[in-house]
């Protein structure tokens, strides 16, 4: 018997897109098939949906890169707006920086009110890491995550889904239970109990300085959650994923955010993980 199934993911810099091209070749081993789905921006990932029949795959999987310990906020609007999935069973993944928190887990609460049986996930990829908040790196990149991932996470993610044929095919195979667990040390510190609120307050708020600002655009194409409109200046209309990829892409850096709290915090913890390491 061979197994049909899909990936759907969201990527940001790249990363959660090699690792599913590298999953469906896994899946597509001994001849079965698998297709790839990727996310972009919020409507056309609901107008994705909503033209599909899921019914058509024993096997759905989901990746995403991840925000601060939890999902892209637009994308769960995205999977709270699937239909039943009860006839499938599932996998999830995601790509981080370093610590993928309650990314997982959280995503697994939305799709068990699809009924949709996730029996393997993964969360220990690591992703290209691009934000303000390093600025004082070269290329405004976390270091740790440069060259990720690497060939070896290439290679882990084509034998992953390799080896989630049988477990897809094995009407037996067990629900996965464990994303989130005091023995999950990937899962720690992702403030699974914390509300995400605090998380907002803790970012600096965005500041158009229209003496830079050229209305190019480029904002309000790269925001995944269509939260800014040009009228004629850019303009946030709803809330936001925090990606701040408007800030990291303006051409004429014309978004200005304080980052002087965040860079120093993430300076102690970088010396700090050089004397633990050293």
């Amino acid at each position: 018997m061979s197994l049909k199934s899909a990936i759907f993911y969201f990527s940001q810099q790249g990363s959660t897109k090699k690792i599913a091209e590298k999953i469906a070749q896994g899946l597509k081993y001994e001849g079965n098939s698998c297709k790839l789905f990727s996310f972009t921006k919020i409507s056309q990932d609901l107008n994705l949906i909503s033209g599909l029949d899921f019914r058509e795959y024993q096997l759905i999987g989901f990746g995403t890169p991840v925000c601060y310990f939890h999902p892209p906020y637009h994308l769960i609007e995205v999977l709270e707006s699937l239909p039943d999935l009860s006839q499938a069973k599932g996998f999830l993944f995601c790509t981080s920086g370093g610590n993928p928190g309650a990314t997982l887990y959280k995503i697994k609460k939305i799709l068990d009110k699809k009924g949709l049986k996730i029996i393997d996930g993964y969360d220990r990829w690591i992703g290209l890491d691009q934000h303000r908040c390093y600025s004082h790196f070269k290329e405004s990149s976390l270091p740790s995550s440069l060259g990720h991932p690497n060939q070896k996470e290439l290679e882990e993610a084509k034998q992953f889904g390799v080896s989630l044929i049988s477990k897809a095919l094995n009407p037996k195979t067990p629900e996965k239970l464990d994303f989130w667990s005091k023995d999950n040390k990937w899962a720690q510190g992702g403030w699974k109990g914390r509300p995400e609120p605090f998380m907002e307050k803790w970012f600096p708020e965005f500041h158009l300085n229209k003496e830079k600002c050229s209305k190019c655009g480029q904002c309000a194409e790269n925001c995944p959650a269509e939260a800014i409109i040009l009228d004629p200046y850019p303009k946030w209309v709803k809330d936001c994923d925090r990606c701040y990829l408007c800030d990291l892409y303006c051409p004429e850096q014309a978004i200005e955010c304080d980052w002087t709290k965040q860079c120093a915090f993430m300076e102690n913890i970088l010396q700090r993980a050089k004397k633990h390491i050293y």
